[in-house]
């Protein structure tokens, strides 16, 4: 029996730059800065007072039924019309077979606001054991805050959506999330356990729980009087990322089931690898290990020589330690035998979306095969990574592409590696 091979046939995005695929992925190729002064509270006192957020968002009426969107938080809304549009645009509705459909999403925990939360709080007379939950909930005013920020909530949504039977899943791995829940996905169709996949994540980091935790941990820029100036991977005057939000879903496609129905096909996924670096819970190690041995599995995984990646979407933070640890990874990687693949990281544009920031970049790599542009890295004005690795700074390039990795890093030391090629008959 042949090996199953998975391909890509849908993409859908929402982002800080566009509320579609093509106008995020155009004003990333433009090097465009989804940085701006946070308008979902008052940040003006805060150490960090911008974030990327997404803008001029609006559910199209038949995404999702309006009986359940009762249920949705504001990543989840972003959630599924990213996977309308990926959906729409594979062209796949009306050919699967509900048993052979499956759903695996890389989730945040949760965009719950303080306000919300001190509300159902107020009603909760803890001393008494809660003897009038009624009262609680009137207070609260919103009776389902649990279901709406449970991270799995997002995929059964879409699983009932799109009646969708097969293996259904969520990850949270934080900032490895959707690149495991891709990985996860592809590895499914490959064991013949599904034939498609509606796979991504979706996550909102620019709400006030979330964003003061990361505050508390010296995690973002403060380059607040200069927001589309602070997201500068690799750049020696980094100082923190930009917290970003948004969707990204792929539709992954056993490939002789794509060819069989004439599909548009972006991209063969033909890798994976997945390690934990088992270090820190914020930290990597110094040498990179973890990522090293994620990026090699994934080049074994896809049976390709390390000179066939041509483009590496880098995690890129924009931290200090990330930046420095995954450039050394790069090096050891592909510098060892010799090769300088093209480096950027598309963080520089949208920000860090999380959860939702490996399925966003996995995006970008089967785009950039698509149309044969590398997106550039914005900011990057001085390097401090070395001779070694070949940097897509501040302009895109024009350059055919036949195969790309994208590589997310998440804290708890979650490594998760995607290889995509271009796609052959």
């Amino acid at each position: 029996m042949a090996e199953r091979k998975v391909v890509i046939t849908g993409i859908g995005l929402v982002s800080p730059l566009g509320n579609t695929r093509e106008e995020t992925w155009r004003r990333v190729l433009a090097a465009e800065s989804g940085a701006r002064a946070i308008t979902q509270f008052r940040a003006e006192t805060w150490p960090t007072t911008f974030a990327c957020e997404v803008t001029g968002f609006e559910m199209s009426p038949e995404t999702i039924a309006p009986t359940v969107r009762k249920y949705l938080n504001r990543p989840s809304e972003f959630g599924v019309e990213a996977a309308y549009e990926a959906m729409k645009d594979s062209g796949i509705e009306g050919t699967i077979v509900p048993e052979r459909f499956g759903v695996s999403i890389g989730a945040g925990i949760g965009a719950i606001s303080p306000h919300g939360l001190a509300k159902m709080l107020a009603g909760m007379d803890v001393a008494e054991g809660l003897p009038d939950l009624s009262s609680t909930v009137e207070k609260s005013g919103d009776t389902f805050i649990v279901l709406k920020n449970h991270p799995g909530t997002l995929a059964a949504l879409l699983s009932a959506r799109w009646q969708a039977f097969g293996p259904t899943t969520t990850i949270h791995t934080a900032c490895a999330s959707s690149g495991q829940s891709l990985g996860q996905a592809y590895l499914q169709i490959k064991r013949g356990e599904a034939d498609v996949m509606l796979a991504g994540g979706a996550d909102s980091l620019a709400g006030e729980l979330l964003l003061a935790g990361f505050c508390l941990l010296g995690a973002l820029s403060t380059r607040n009087s200069d927001p589309a100036g602070a997201s500068r991977p690799f750049d020696k005057d980094r100082d923190g990322f930009v917290a970003s939000e948004g969707a990204a879903m792929l539709i992954l496609e056993e490939k002789e089931r794509a060819l069989a129905r004439g599909a548009k096909i972006y991209a063969e996924f033909c890798g994976y690898g997945e390690t934990e670096s088992a270090y820190r819970i914020t930290d990597l190690p110094e040498d990179g290990r973890g990522v090293v041995e994620a990026m090699e599995l994934a080049v074994k995984d896809a049976n390709l020589g390390h000179s066939d990646i041509q483009y590496v979407n880098a995690h890129g933070t924009s931290t200090q330690l990330n930046d420095r640890v995954e450039a050394l990874a790069v090096r050891r990687v592909f510098g060892s035998k010799g090769l300088k693949p093209m480096v950027s990281s598309t963080k520089s544009e949208v920000g860090h979306l999380i959860s939702a920031a490996g399925a966003m970049e996995a995006a970008f790599i089967a785009l950039a095969i698509r149309d044969g542009k590398i997106p550039p890295t914005r900011n990057l004005h001085n390097s401090d990574c070395g001779d070694g690795v070949d940097l897509v700074a501040k302009e895109m390039r024009t350059k055919e592409i036949y195969a790309a990795m994208s590589n997310s890093v998440g804290f708890g030391g979650s490594n998760s590696v995607v290889v995509f090629k271009r796609h052959e008959r």
